[in-house]
């Protein structure tokens, strides 16, 4: 309500880009003109790879400076930049570990989980399915992921807090699988004091046992996020070593085609123009293949001259 607010938040945001990324990307870049980041596979407890000096995993992707500061990492003359991106690959997880019914039948028959969340929450059918009513869904559906609560819903959704418990209520009503594989995670980890990824990766959660209530429900929320984010990890990882060794039977491994970010989900490639087309469908296959779920991975596929321009292109 305070009018200097906006203009205090503007600074923050450009004085950030400017700390953050513009400063380090011209103090860190080589001589030959390319900016290398250093991946940690110990960096964060999920085990996604992590990246520093500089980190480009969280170069902003929505705010007004991404396409600006993305734009900096160009493709050199007679290569493109292309982007593969596992498409809603936690929620795929989820369906998969939780065994629901709803939403395992909705990836396989190609419907958006989004809409049919709104549709099942909001109780209207698919087609009257609204953009802010899947907005909502779009905020609980990942939510859950990460062990939301009512109240934390209510702070991203912009609900009240009594809506927001009605529409958590009406989603496990849609979806009991989830809430029975969230509730067993906890027996688990209660039992255990960790939980595992189906590959076997661990995490511990000594908090369960603390006896205080705030850190035994953020053990529980650590727990119940761990065995989607951690096989997501893993999937991306078993995937990187696939298309390297799929780009490297073609010949075209290190010289028309460099693997040159991992960013959570998504694989960007640094890929000569003259095998482009080619080399889509490998890395995509590749890529869906690396490791079976219930439903079908699918991979979103992105090319354009410099990262800040990356246009959609057919998934086929």
């Amino acid at each position: 309500k305070t009018p200097i607010a906006k203009h205090v938040l503007e600074y923050r945001e450009a004085f950030k880009v400017h700390s953050t990324y513009l400063l380090p990307f011209q103090e860190l870049v080589d001589a030959d003109g390319r900016l290398r980041t250093e991946f940690i596979q110990t960096g964060t407890a999920t085990g996604r790879l992590s990246s520093q000096e500089p980190n480009l995993q969280n170069v902003p992707r929505e705010s007004k400076w991404s396409v600006e500061l993305r734009s900096a990492v160009e493709a050199p003359p007679g290569y493109s930049l292309a982007a593969f991106d596992y498409s809603q690959i936690e929620l795929r997880i989820l369906a998969t570990l939780s065994e629901d019914p709803n939403m395992i039948s909705a990836f396989r028959n190609n419907i958006d989980i989004h809409r049919l969340t709104a549709a099942k929450i909001f109780n209207v059918p698919l087609e009257d399915v609204e953009p802010e009513m899947r907005r909502v869904a779009k905020t609980l559906n990942f939510g859950l992921i990460y062990g939301m609560g009512a109240a934390a819903f209510a702070r991203t959704s912009g609900l009240s807090q009594q809506s927001a418990s009605t529409f958590m209520n009406a989603y496990f009503r849609e979806f009991p699988g989830i809430r029975s594989w969230q509730e067993d995670v906890k027996r688990t980890a209660r039992a255990f004091g960790y939980v595992q990824t189906r590959i076997g990766r661990r995490r511990y959660v000594p908090g369960i046992f603390s006896g205080s209530p705030r850190f035994v429900a953020e053990a529980e929320r650590m727990a119940t996020n761990q065995p989607v984010q951690g096989l997501d990890a893993d999937i991306n990882k078993m995937a990187m070593v696939a298309v390297r060794a799929a780009l490297e039977k073609l010949g075209w491994w290190g010289n028309k085609a460099k693997m040159i970010l991992s960013i959570h989900d998504e694989l960007l490639f640094e890929v000569a123009d003259s095998i482009i087309r080619e080399m889509s469908p490998v890395v995509r296959s590749a890529m869906k293949s690396v490791y079976r779920l219930a439903v079908p991975l699918e991979v979103d596929v992105s090319v354009g001259d410099d990262w800040g321009h990356l246009e959609r292109v057919s998934s086929e």
